[in-house]
């Protein structure tokens, strides 16, 4: 009898240990960055996932410019994205608004429209 107290306190626990936190970005491959990030996206509320793509589309954009070629490219974006995770890339991405004032607000409307096209 005095095992069951001690079995019901390790269930909770390991139902509790569930959740580590958010998810890292794996930029190792290119298919650990494509699952890690969509498990990451599901990290953020509907208000952030706006924050969280624009600030992936203008990383893009800023890879896009330095690659010479397909495969830089997609190397280069999940190096640089290598380790983050969606909150931390949103708190990042507010820092930028605040120090930017308004040209940011305008890139996320742009963003958002562009999300709306797809």
């Amino acid at each position: 009898m005095r095992l069951a107290p001690i079995l019901i306190a390790c269930n909770l626990l390991v139902a509790c240990g569930g959740n580590d936190g958010p998810t890292v970005i794996d930029g190792s491959s290119q298919a650990a960055f494509e699952s890690s990030l969509a498990a990451a996206r599901r990290d953020v509320g509907p208000k952030d996932r706006i924050k969280l793509e624009a600030a992936i589309r203008e990383h893009q954009a800023r890879m896009f410019a330095k690659a010479d070629n397909r495969q830089e490219y997609e190397r280069l974006v999940r190096q640089g994205m290598d380790g983050l995770t969606a909150p931390a890339i949103v708190r990042q991405f507010n820092k930028d608004v605040d120090r930017v004032s308004g040209k940011a607000a305008d890139a996320v409307f742009d963003a958002k429209r562009a999300l709306k096209d797809l």
